[in-house]
């Protein structure tokens, strides 16, 4: 009995040991730092999270992957041009004729949109792939927001 006692008081020091020397809460973020992963950075960034899902069939991890990522970064666009779509359809509130005025945006904003780059990506145990996507300008933030109102 005394064995017993004696190795369960060792195993709660040992399990103490390494809870205490272990990392501080989850994510490894280190305190005080923040990192934006959706909505304005600055006046010139934009940044939006999406997830894709690998098509199905594949059975390449390499493939899957690939597919579940190019899968995230098109909604990524397709998300940001929405919201960028948006923010003008409020600014113009007075426009007569809100389809033109989501058209208008579509096509000055696509290519910029289509520009942007992943800053993260992220894969689970079933290869679905989470991107952080970032579209960057000068004045972005001021075009997007207080453009010219297209009627």
């Amino acid at each position: 009995m005394k064995k017993f006692v004696v190795s369960a008081a060792v195993l709660m020091f040992a399990a103490a040991f390494i809870v205490s020397c272990g990392p501080r809460g989850l994510g490894g973020q280190v305190k005080g730092e923040s990192f934006i992963t959706e909505g304005w950075v600055d006046d010139n960034t934009f940044r939006i999270t999406s997830t894709g899902a690998s098509k199905p069939g594949l059975t390449n991890k390499i493939q899957r992957r690939g597919t579940a990522k190019s899968a995230a970064i098109i909604m990524a666009q397709a998300s940001i041009l929405e919201k960028f779509k948006g923010a003008r359809l409020e600014g113009a509130a007075g426009a007569a004729d809100y389809a033109s005025t989501g058209v208008a945006v579509m096509k000055e904003f696509s290519g910029l949109v289509r520009g942007g780059s992943v800053i993260k990506e992220t894969y689970d145990e079933e290869d679905n792939c989470e991107v952080i996507y970032q579209v960057q300008a000068k004045g972005l933030k001021k075009k997007v927001t207080g453009g010219d109102v297209v009627q």
